[in-house]
């Protein structure tokens, strides 16, 4: 403090303690060299700077708020220099960020060279993996303990799953096989009773009942204290009353699934006591075996809007720029999200076709299936984080006569690729897929960038793909697939419907099955752009601004990467020098590839034009605070387009 003289002095320890410990966590030997009474002011001092923080940078906040005392407790006890602990999913490793010395780069979280928003090994030696799919953890742990098991004292693998990934088929795949294989491991089960949204299926409702054994285990408890304090018999009184709980916990929990796996069961537990968490975790790191230590936690603690967000507040946009204006009152309403005009367009035709289902896995208000469960709730199915499940039960339905439409992003269809090949396309089932965030998505960064779906839809026989450009052809696909007698795959980015000059629906080229749409003429000799899907609004800013200078080239919008319009192409080919193909996807496989492949079929009399590919080069695209900045960098914006025609032409950009 300051005097009036000018001169100071440091605050006395205890106040200086009671103001911040969390600013002299640099490290979790920080963390360990903490009194036990100065945990919870840590927790709660976390916990404020993950509201400020976070809600300044945007991210996933509420999972976050509810690890915040299992994540401090399990850097207490354990030493994950040598010991390894791996996060689900690892939206929720905030925390574990901040006390692995990471606090003061929060500002830069999911902004382009920042923190990623999930572990990342190039960070810090504390993350493991760079993950953000659900329910694999514990395989990983699994291969983990495994791979360790042979040293003399083998590190504690600890595997951190909630409960809306352990009904992820693979999480109980790793259960199975951990249980007879037996590794020492610990799975921390974080049961919060939501994903995204609220988990669903019969094993939340399962946890739900272990959640409400707390009540017996508590009075159980308070007994065992009782009789334990009997003169002489007091300790076979409580041994008889240790192989009746056991019994009784059968009863009131029946089946008990995880010890019938040959897991052991601990808990539930407050995952909300860090003191208690520390004296359970120091126990259960001496069993040996999978040990299953089940967490009750808060989605969403701390925040004033936790208890009634329909999301416990899962994640949080970054403010708006400072000085950024808010357009005036007669301004035109904002282009809607790609994500409201398909959720829009879909209800439309379930109102008109009682033969349309929605299918989500544990994504509703991410795929706009929330409104159309609002709409028909009879008709919306959400399988929960079982993306092969929710595939083959489509497939199922379609079977049955229905239409169904399984709106999943790009990035999460990959977890049910064998199910899109055996059980739809090889059937030729009409099934529709809905493939949001495709392209790139900015924060999120590669383990969410839907850059493959081209390339793996595109092998397999009967496959049609699809991409709308604009808010009039999302509908035109969609009418298009709910007529089509076999499997579509329509794929449309993360965020909002480009805005140009509109052609009404009735004015443009019919919406035919591999048929492109030549929305502007090019010069002969000259080159055109084959775009798909929102790269056409590229092409024709591109076109646009070659224009200006006198440049005429064509644009074209393919609509399908899966047929492509062979005759078109085929006229383009004799008729330019150059045919210059643009999508938000990944070069190889893609919808260039599928040009290049029809171009080497086309029989052309003459020189055929070249054929040059723009897309996602062969790497992962890191996280970027948008979506533009991720196409910059691959040289997909109208700026480095333009670039590469004056190039082809021999003219120089003015």
């Amino acid at each position: 403090m300051t005097h009036l003289d000018g001169t100071t002095e440091e605050p006395p320890l205890e106040e200086a303690e009671a103001r911040s410990i969390l600013d002299g966590i640099e490290g979790p030997a920080d963390v360990k060299a903490l009194e036990r009474d100065q945990l919870p002011q840590l927790c709660g001092e976390m916990r404020e700077f993950l509201l400020k923080s976070v809600q300044s940078t945007g991210g996933h906040l509420g999972s976050n708020l509810g690890v915040v005392e299992l994540t401090t407790a399990l850097h207490r006890v354990f030493d994950f220099k040598r010991d390894r602990v791996v996060w689900d999913v690892s939206h929720q490793a905030y925390p574990h960020k901040i006390l692995t010395g990471r606090k003061d780069r929060f500002h830069t979280l999911r902004r382009t060279d920042g923190l990623c928003g999930f572990t990342h090994p190039d960070e810090s030696p504390y993350d493991l993996f760079h993950t953000g799919h659900a329910g694999t953890s514990i395989s990983l742990g699994v291969g983990l303990a495994a791979g360790m098991a042979l040293e003399p004292d083998p590190p504690h693998v600890v595997s951190v799953i909630g409960d809306a990934s352990l009904g992820a088929g693979v999480a109980f795949e790793a259960l199975n096989h951990g249980g007879a294989s037996r590794p020492k491991m610990l799975v921390v089960l974080n049961d919060n009773e939501w994903s995204i949204s609220r988990s669903v299926g019969s094993l939340s409702k399962y946890l739900t009942k272990i959640r409400g054994s707390r009540l017996v285990q508590r009075a159980g408890q308070e007994t065992k204290s009782l009789v334990q304090a009997i003169p002489l018999i007091g300790r076979r009184v409580d041994k008889a009353l240790d192989d009746m709980g056991e019994v009784l916990r059968h009863v009131f929990v029946p089946g008990h699934v995880f010890e019938e796996l040959g897991v052991r069961y601990v808990g539930p537990v407050d995952g909300h006591d860090v003191n208690g968490l520390v004296d359970v975790l120091e126990k259960v790191r001496a069993l040996d075996g999978v040990v299953l230590l089940h967490v009750l936690t808060e989605k969403g603690k701390g925040h004033p809007d936790g208890p009634s967000h329909p999301e416990r507040v899962h994640a949080v946009a970054a403010p708006k720029p400072p000085g950024k204006l808010e357009p005036p009152a007669d301004a035109p309403p904002e282009a809607p999200a790609f994500t409201k005009v398909f959720a829009r367009s879909l209800i439309d035709h379930a109102n008109r076709d009682l033969r349309v289902h929605a299918i989500s896995a544990a994504m509703p208000s991410g795929t706009g299936l929330d409104r159309f469960a609002e709409a028909h709730p009879s008709r919306f199915h959400d399988t929960g984080i079982c993306e092969q499940h929710a595939i083959a039960m489509a497939a199922g339905m379609a079977k049955a006569g229905l239409r169904p439409v399984t709106a999943i992003y790009s990035t999460f269809l990959q977890r049910g690729f064998d199910q899109v090949f055996q059980e739809v396309a090889l059937q030729n089932l009409p099934v529709v897929f809905a493939l949001d965030r495709a392209g790139p998505v900015g924060q999120d960064g590669p383990t969410h960038n839907g850059v493959f779906d081209i390339a793996y839809l595109r092998t397999l026989p009967n496959m049609v793909l699809a991409a709308p450009r604009d808010a009039t052809d999302v509908d035109r696909v969609l009418s298009l697939a709910l007529k089509h007698d076999g499997p579509l795959a329509m794929r449309f980015p993360r965020g909002k419907v480009p805005v140009h000059e509109e052609i009404a629906a009735q004015e443009r080229e019919p919406m035919a099955l591999g048929r492109a749409e030549v929305l502007r003429e090019g010069e002969e000799g000259g080159v055109v752009l084959w775009a798909y899907g929102v790269m056409v609004s590229t092409a024709l800013e591109t076109a646009q601004a070659l224009a200006d200078r006198g440049v005429k080239v064509g644009v074209v919008d393919a609509r399908f990467a899966k047929p492509i319009d062979e005759d078109l192409l085929a006229r383009h080919l004799s008729t330019f020098r150059h045919v210059l193909t643009l999508e938000d996807h990944q070069r190889a496989g893609g919808f260039g590839s599928a040009v290049l492949e029809s171009a080497a079929r086309i029989r052309v009399d003459g020189r055929a034009a070249s054929v040059r590919v723009l897309g996602i080069p062969d790497r992962y695209v890191d996280h970027m605070t948008t979506r533009e900045e991720q196409l910059a960098s691959a040289g997909l914006d109208a700026a480095s387009v333009t670039r590469v025609v004056t190039q082809l032409l021999g003219k120089v950009t003015a």
